[in-house]
């Protein structure tokens, strides 16, 4: 009986912290950030570009997500909103203003989008740390030629085909929170 008890518990505990996790995104993340972007090659940084986030509250289901690179003092600005489609299950959308919505999704501290465009495969992931500064990195990869393996019997197993991509792609940045409110 305790143990039944304990896992009630436990299980009270996850749904409770989940259901305050997703309703305290994006209202929680609100501010300015900046960090350092590194573009990596093969074994070493390829590039460094100044990288800020603006979150900012429009209305209560819209938020600007205004990103600005900033390369040796020539500014690209992506003033796009991120609108709630469903908090409950972390469902959010990256509208860039210009016909192209991403579908992007909240869960356990992890803001991630994953979408195809011209012939890449990406996932962008921002997470927020305890400090309140925020970890953003974008894998990308080749949807051409991918490797193939399995489709075939092992051992009297049937063994699913697996495709793996040429990863041709990674940045990353610490973007550190640099005031409570946005301007």
């Amino acid at each position: 009986m305790k143990n039944s008890i304990k896992v009630l518990f436990l299980i009270f505990f996850i749904f409770s912290y989940n259901l305050f996790s997703q309703e305290s995104f994006p209202k929680s993340w609100e501010g300015n950030y900046q960090g350092e972007l590194q573009i990596f090659d093969v074994d070493s940084v390829k590039m460094k570009v100044i990288m800020k986030l603006t979150i900012a509250k429009k209305t209560a289901s819209v938020y600007q997500w205004k990103i600005t690179y900033n390369f040796r003092g020539k500014e690209d600005i992506r003033d796009y909103e991120l609108r709630m489609i469903d908090s409950t299950k972390g469902h959010y959308i990256i509208d860039e203003r210009n016909t192209i919505e991403i579908d992007s999704y909240y869960k356990m501290q992890t803001f991630t989008s994953f979408f195809e465009v011209m012939n890449s495969y990406i996932i962008s992931t921002y997470t927020k740390n305890n400090n309140d500064d925020i970890l953003f990195e974008i894998i990308a990869a080749s949807t051409n030629k991918p490797s193939i393996a399995g489709n075939s019997k092992h051992k009297g197993e049937e063994i699913p085909e697996v495709k793996s991509y040429f990863i041709n792609g990674r940045q990353r940045a610490i973007l550190m929170k640099l005031s409570l409110t946005p301007n």
